[in-house]
């Protein structure tokens, strides 16, 4: 989970982010691209949040892993210890519900004030400049659209976690049934992983339509 400069691309978690300026040429007024400017810069600063988050939810993915680890380490007559384990493993998976709560409600703020978009299209006189606006919104309602696929598959990812924790911690529970659930798990993840991909491929998508767009409007202005 790495932070890039536009807008963000998940690794395994999470993900790449918009641009916050979008260096225009100067206009006198509220010209068009000052006014997509600002929508942009304000849909940025709406997913700071969700840029923060991504580091924590990384450190304790892999504190977890480090703790499920340990615990399939131990034997029998270490049984109060699992049970220890269990619970500290499972109460981390509940920060990342209540960090990826923090990043779902990031994105929504993005989304509404990238809403500011239908405004600025259905003002602008120039058929083209109205086109290219619509392109650049469809692209990135998409983006939050696979972002939302992202965050429900990760949720389920995480609750899944949270059963296979509590049931290592169970001292008559079979090698067989924990396997299943293993591998349900490990199902749940590709999925996850999926949806990363398909989110990383829309914010590139979305980066190079929003850089075109720019460079027609600034080469307009000269």
């Amino acid at each position: 989970m790495e932070i890039k400069g536009d807008f963000i691309v998940k690794k395994i978690a999470i993900a790449t982010v918009l641009t916050g300026t979008l260096f225009l040429s100067a206009c006198s007024g509220a010209s068009t691209e000052e006014q997509l400017n600002e929508i942009l810069e304000t849909t940025f600063e709406e997913e700071a949040e969700y840029r923060d988050v991504q580091s924590e939810l990384q450190s304790r993915e892999q504190n977890e892993q480090e703790i499920f680890e340990s615990i399939m380490a131990l034997t029998k007559e270490q049984q109060a210890e699992v049970e220890e384990k269990s619970q500290e493993a499972i109460a981390s998976a509940d920060e990342r519900l209540e960090l990826l709560e923090t990043e779902r409600e990031s994105m929504q703020s993005a989304a509404d004030e990238f809403g500011g978009i239908d405004e600025l299209i259905e003002e602008t006189e120039e058929e083209a400049v109205k086109a290219d606006l619509q392109a650049l919104k469809e692209q990135m309602n998409e983006r939050f659209a696979k972002h939302g696929e992202f965050t429900d598959a990760y949720q389920a990812l995480i609750e899944q976690q949270k059963q296979l924790y509590a049931m290592v911690a169970e001292e008559d529970m079979d090698l067989a049934t924990l396997q299943d659930k293993t591998n349900e798990v490990n199902e749940q993840n590709e999925l996850v992983q999926e949806a990363v991909t398909a989110f990383n491929e829309q914010t590139e998508q979305f980066n190079e339509l929003k850089n075109e767009t720019i460079e027609k409007m600034n080469a307009e202005n000269d």
